[in-house]
């Protein structure tokens, strides 16, 4: 009997196996996951769309911490496990990062992006994808970014992801946007959003020295 068939139905089934382990994986993150609350930093123009997915960055990711294991950085493992809290509002932050996953309490793994010997200002979060609907990405990137007209910059609603936690894994389950849900917002006409943002004036050279003009009071009428 020619055991290739065999063999290689085997390998077959094993990669389908794959992918239904991780979707598996994704909806129990996302069932029992415990929540945690992410604000979104402004996106970097310069960091193009790709795919049906916006990429986030979170305020999280910045921050002074110890380096977990300075073994690490000399044969250049740049990684560790991020301790995660909420602060006085009841978003997340990383308290600690640490080398090997907490026996208790909630965590994710992290990259070393910015460091040096002894300590770590910027770690990256594995979970900064948001996947949407087919057409959906461009829009929602352009109501996270910033806007220019002339000396007046529109800033972007405050936004926050709205993240399940399980075991070290971590998934992005909405994405909020002035309180809304970004898919409440994509329902609109785009015009409707975009008018939502804070309207900040850019101060001009001449008012930024205090020179800015004061209307003068009008005479008395004489009598």
């Amino acid at each position: 009997m020619d055991k290739k068939p065999i063999f290689f139905l085997g390998i077959a089934l094993a990669q389908l196996a794959v992918p239904v382990w991780m979707v598996v994986g994704h909806e129990r993150v996302l069932r029992e996951g415990e929540v945690f609350k992410f604000r979104t930093a402004p996106i970097d123009p310069r960091d193009p769309f790709r795919g049906e997915y916006v990429r986030l960055d979170f305020e999280a990711e910045q921050g002074s911490w110890a380096v977990a294991r300075p073994d690490d950085i000399s044969t250049g493992e740049q990684k560790a496990y991020a301790v995660l809290a909420r602060d006085s509002a009841g978003f997340a932050w990383i308290p600690a990062l640490v080398a090997e996953p907490p026996a208790n309490g909630a965590f994710v793994e992290a990259e070393y992006l910015d460091w040096d010997n002894d300590s770590v200002s910027r770690v990256g979060l594995h979970f900064n994808r948001f996947y949407l609907e087919e057409g959906d990405g461009a829009r929602t990137e352009r109501m996270l970014m910033p806007r220019w007209d002339e000396d007046v910059r529109e800033d972007p609603l405050p936004a926050y992801a709205l993240v399940r936690v399980l075991n070290g894994r971590a998934v992005i389950e909405d994405l909020i946007v002035g309180n809304r849900s970004i898919h409440e917002w994509l329902k609109e006409p785009e015009e409707k959003s975009a008018i939502s943002r804070t309207v900040t004036a850019v101060p001009s050279s001449q008012e930024a020295a205090g020179d800015s003009l004061v209307e003068e009071p009008l005479p008395d009428e004489a009598p």
